[in-house]
């Protein structure tokens, strides 16, 4: 991946088949440290990072959004994400369509 994402940027990380809400937390020397929403801390070199593998979050799908169809990238992980982002904010009714 020619343009990595600096530390700090919110990303989605694909591991395992499931998608993860991320936090870049280092990349220095061409290795770059995950850590996930849930505590989870994964590290790759950067040369085998894919678009496939991180792809950064946009800022809707982190604060949530009250129509799931208007989530910029739709898979299990941002679902689960967006719902447990609105039962926090004490709003559980979500529309699909």
């Amino acid at each position: 991946m020619d343009n990595f994402f600096p530390e700090g940027t919110r990303v989605w990380l694909r591991e395992n088949g499931q998608h993860f809400p991320s936090t870049v937390n280092s990349c220095a020397e061409g290795v770059v440290v995950f850590r996930t929403d849930y505590g989870q801390v994964f590290t790759y070199k950067q040369s085998t990072i894919t678009h496939q593998k991180v792809t950064a979050m946009h800022a809707t799908d982190e604060e949530g959004v009250d129509n799931m169809a208007s989530l910029t990238e739709l898979h299990g992980g941002s679902i689960m994400y967006n719902l447990f982002q609105r039962y926090k904010r004490n709003q559980i009714y979500v529309s699909s369509g």
